[in-house]
């Protein structure tokens, strides 16, 4: 082996940084999508609706576009 096993313990014991908790950036957003998509607001809308709000820049919206409409097929009924 090229650690002892101390050194695995050690390396083990330090936590990891932060991971993604979602498969989502827009996973936060999620309730004001379902309400936005419930009144009839597409995906392209919202995601103009965030570069209207100066969440994401103009050149991300086509995936940001991509991102909602895959969040909310994974979140709806």
């Amino acid at each position: 082996m090229k650690h002892t096993l101390a050194e695995l313990l050690t390396k083990s014991a330090r936590s990891l940084p932060p991971q993604r908790p979602g498969r989502s950036a827009f996973r936060l957003l999620l309730p004001l999508f379902l309400e936005m998509a419930e009144r009839g607001h597409t995906a392209s809308s919202m995601a103009d609706f965030l570069v209207q709000e100066k969440e994401i820049a103009p050149e991300r919206r086509v995936s940001a576009c991509r991102s909602i409409r895959n969040l909310l097929a994974r979140h709806s009924a």
